[in-house]
C-alpha cells in the first residue's frame, strides 16, 4: 500500500474540515494508507470530540503543539490594524510542524505529501518538504487565497494602509509559488480555478476540482424529525458569516410578509447570531449532534442557502442538503457554483437579491407548497450521489496514483 503524508492543521479533535477526515477514512480502500501531521489538542480553537469517531482505528495521527500569541497582544494588534500575520494566524506552527514532518520523512519512506488549506501555513510547510525530499506533493484548497474574496474584504477591514497592499502582494506572489511547485492542485470551487488561471496563468490541466460532499454512513438509520406541524417550516444548517444577517433579516422580512406563521429554524454555530437579529417566528437552536440537525432538516418543508452577491462559492452545507433531498431557497450569486448546482440538480430556486422579485418568487414557491405542486423540486439522486465522499475520495485516490506515476 502506498503511503501519503497528510499536512492538514485542523483535524479531530479540532473541529475539522470534513474533507480530510473523510479522504482519512476511505483512502485505504483505495490503496493509499494516510499518516497525519495536525496540530495539537492543546491549541485555543473549537473542538468535537465526538468526530474522534470518525477517525478509523489504527490510524497514526501525529499531533504538534505551538506557541500561539497572547490574546492581549492578538487584541492590540487588531486594535491598531497593523495584524498582518503571514501566511495566516497559524504562522507560528510553520516552524514545529516542519521540523515534526522531516523527522517523519527521514525514518520513513512516503510516496506522497498531501497539504490541506486553509490554514495556509500547511501549504508552506509542504513546499519545503517538497524542495527539500522531492517527495511529490498535491495541494488541495478548500478556498483560495489571493482570489478569496472574504479574506479580501476582511484585510480591507483589519489593516492599515500600505500594510494592506503589501500583505496582499505576499499572498499573492506564495500562492502563485505554491501553484508552480506542487505536482498538483485540486481546488473545491471551479470559479477558484477559473480565476487562478487569469491572475497567476497558470495551466489549467495543473488543477482539478472535487468539490465537498456529504457522508452516506451519517444518513443511515435517521427519520425526519418536524418541529412543526401547522406552518411553513425553513430550515437553516451550520454557520455563517455575521455580515450574511443583512441577507438572512431581508429573506425573513420578507417571507413574514407573505406568511405570518411560517417559522425559520436555525440549527448549528449561526444560531448564536441569529439571536442578535431579533426576527419573527424563528426558533435557535445551537449545541445539538449533526444527525439529529439533518433529521429536523429533513422534517422541514424548505432549506435556506444564503451568500452574499460577491461570493460565488458553495457552502459545504450544500451537499447535506442535496442529500437531505427538500427543495432548496438559495439566496446566492446567480452566476456562482452554488447556483449552478441547485439548478442543474433541480434542487430548488434560485432567489433574486431585489425585494420585489424575491417576493414574488417565494409566493409562487409557497402556493405550490399549499397546492402540492413541488414535485419540480426533487432532487435527481444520480447527480447528488457524485458528491458522496467516497466517491469524492475515489476522484482523490485517481489524483494521487497519477501523480506518483508522473
Amino acid at each position: 500500500m502506498k503511503k501519503v503524508l497528510f499536512i492538514e492543521y485542523f483535524f479531530p479533535p479540532l473541529t475539522p474540515h470534513w474533507r480530510s477526515v473523510a479522504f482519512t477514512k476511505y483512502l485505504p480502500e483505495f490503496g493509499w494508507e494516510p499518516v497525519v501531521l495536525s496540530a495539537a489538542e492543546t491549541v485555543s480553537y473549537s473542538k468535537d470530540y465526538h468526530m474522534l469517531e470518525e477517525i478509523p482505528e489504527g490510524s497514526r495521527v501525529f499531533r504538534v503543539a505551538h506557541r500561539e500569541p497572547p490574546r492581549w497582544w492578538q487584541y492590540l494588534r487588531h486594535t491598531l490594524k497593523i495584524a498582518a500575520d503571514f501566511p495566516d494566524y497559524y504562522k507560528t506552527w510553520y516552524s514545529p510542524a516542519y521540523k515534526r514532518a522531516a523527522n517523519i520523512l527521514r525514518r520513513e519512506r512516503f510516496d506522497l505529501i498531501y497539504s490541506a488549506s486553509p490554514t495556509f501555513t500547511t501549504a508552506l510547510v509542504a513546499e519545503r518538504l517538497r524542495k527539500r525530499f522531492g517527495v511529490p506533493w498535491v495541494a488541495d484548497f478548500h478556498d483560495g487565497w489571493a482570489v478569496n474574496d472574504f479574506l479580501d474584504r476582511n484585510l480591507d477591514e483589519t489593516l492599515v494602509q500600505p500594510l494592506r497592499w503589501l500583505h496582499k502582494w505576499r499572498i499573492r506572489k506564495a500562492e502563485k509559488q505554491i501553484l508552480k511547485l506542487a505536482d498538483r492542485v485540486v481546488v473545491v470551487h471551479p470559479h477558484v480555478r477559473e480565476r487562478w488561471c487569469q491572475l497567476h496563468r497558470i495551466d489549467r490541466a495543473k488543477i482539478e476540482v472535487i468539490t465537498e460532499g456529504y457522508d452516506e454512513t451519517v444518513f443511515r438509520g435517521l427519520r425526519a424529525r418536524a418541529l412543526y406541524d401547522d406552518r411553513i417550516t425553513i430550515t437553516f444548517l451550520g454557520n455563517y458569516y455575521d455580515f450574511f444577517g443583512e441577507y438572512i433579516a431581508r429573506f425573513s422580512r420578507l417571507v413574514h410578509q407573505i406568511d405570518a406563521k411560517a417559522e425559520l429554524v436555525f440549527i448549528g454555530r449561526g444560531a448564536a447570531s441569529v439571536q442578535r437579529l431579533n426576527l419573527p417566528n424563528s426558533t435557535c437552536m445551537m449545541h445539538i449532534p449533526m444527525r439529529r440537525a439533518i433529521e429536523f432538516g429533513m422534517g422541514s418543508n424548505f432549506l435556506f442557502l444564503v451568500m452574499p452577491p460577491f461570493a460565488k462559492w458553495t457552502p459545504s452545507k450544500t451537499y447535506d442538503y442535496l442529500r437531505i433531498g427538500k427543495p432548496i431557497l438559495a439566496l446566492v450569486p446567480p452566476d456562482g457554483d452554488a447556483a449552478r448546482i441547485v439548478r442543474e440538480c433541480k434542487a430548488g430556486c434560485v432567489l433574486d437579491f431585489d425585494e420585489t422579485q424575491m417576493k414574488t418568487q417565494l409566493s409562487a414557491i409557497f402556493r405550490r407548497l399549499s397546492e402540492k405542486r413541488l414535485a419540480a423540486f426533487r432532487s435527481e439522486r444520480k447527480y447528488v450521489t457524485r458528491f458522496e465522499r467516497r466517491e469524492l475520495t475515489q476522484q482523490m485516490a485517481r489524483i494521487f496514483d497519477e501523480t506518483v506515476h508522473e
